[in-house]
């Protein structure tokens, strides 16, 4: 498996909109996913590229994740639609970090050396775990056609999570990995 600091990957939360209709339009008829489940849709731009983003339906709100590339454009593009239909667009990127584990067996070997539980979690899955006034969001699954989990949480203890895993990557079976390499591994996908 291979760890991944994905903290420069975009996190927009979408409150006040459940029913997506804010992305109605620019997802041309793809299904959002079902609370508690996760999907990568594609956004029609305006300007005519297609911005490959994952929306997580949670109970509160719509998490989408962007390409770092993409963050801007797509805050841009859901922006206004979500103002008018009376919904709150946050980016919450800055606030949040992100690390991610792809690979064969990266859930079993993240969840073991982690200090809470996840429980199981399905592939396509998403989960808010909150313990000590903390909130962890936590995806099974990946940006890349493999197996992984993802954890978000409050920018103050991401360097905790990426602590752990340095600390046991070696028992784990963890290869610390760069951006340059989850960026190559996404073009070749």
């Amino acid at each position: 498996s291979a760890a991944f600091d994905l903290s420069s990957f975009g996190r927009l939360s979408l409150a006040g909109d459940p029913d997506g209709q804010s992305l109605a339009d620019l997802v041309h008829g793809a299904a959002l996913p079902d609370l508690g489940r996760w999907a990568s849709v594609t956004l029609d731009d305006p300007a005519g590229r297609a911005l490959s983003v994952r929306i997580a339906r949670l109970p509160k709100a719509l998490l989408i994740l962007t390409r770092p590339t993409d963050r801007h454009a797509v805050h841009h593009l859901i922006a206004g639609r979500a103002r008018h239909a009376g919904a709150r667009l946050t980016d919450v990127t800055e606030k949040t970090g992100m690390l991610a584990v792809y690979g064969p067996r990266s859930y079993e070997s993240v969840t073991t050396i982690l200090p809470f539980d996840p429980g199981p979690i399905e592939p396509g899955a998403v989960l808010e775990i909150s313990q000590m006034m903390i909130s962890v969001t936590v995806l099974r699954g990946s940006w890349l056609d493999m197996d992984g989990i993802e954890l978000i949480c409050p920018a103050s203890l991401a360097p905790l999570a990426a602590g752990a895993i340095a600390k046991y990557h070696e028992r784990q079976g963890i290869v610390p990995a760069g951006m340059h390499c989850l960026d190559q591994a996404m073009r070749l996908g």
